[in-house]
């Protein structure tokens, strides 16, 4: 039952859903352009500040909304060496949230660096600034946790 199911949901959308993607495709695209620059400059500003800490590294993505800095020498700053425990100091003394490497699977062998995610989809600018400059005061703060 499922396998149909399965296999009527992807193989075969119904007239509707095909004309709905057309549209999609060759319809007025200002509105998905106009998300796109919002989402460009988030990320941009994001990458940025991330960038300008201590001990954090982070890529410029070409796609997606999420980014997922390098905090291997962030955390080596704070004394701390279990990605977890950074994101909890973190969250408890920025009001920042990221998610750590655990949310999203094991650690593969021979994985030594220590990454965290932030999403950038549904907070504007000003907040992101905000938010990733309490992380930067804290990071900067060299007085560890342990």
């Amino acid at each position: 039952m499922i396998a149909k199911l399965n296999v009527n949901d992807e193989s075969c959308p119904n007239h509707f859903i095909q004309y709905g993607a057309l549209e999609g495709l060759t319809g007025d695209q200002s509105g998905p352009r106009q998300i796109v620059a919002v989402l460009r400059e988030r990320r941009d500003a994001a990458v940025g500040l991330l960038n300008e800490m201590p001990g954090v590294r982070c890529y410029t993505p070409n796609a997606t909304f999420y980014l997922f800095p390098n905090v291997t020498g962030a955390m080596q700053r704070k004394g701390l060496t279990d990605v977890e425990d950074f994101r909890r100091a973190v969250l408890h003394d920025t009001g920042v949230s990221v998610c750590s490497r655990v949310h999203f699977g094991r650690r593969q062998p021979g994985e030594r660096e220590q990454y965290v995610r932030l999403a950038y989809s549904g907070i504007d600018t000003p907040q992101i600034v905000e938010g990733l400059a309490r992380l930067k005061a804290y990071l900067s703060d060299d007085q560890s946790r342990a």
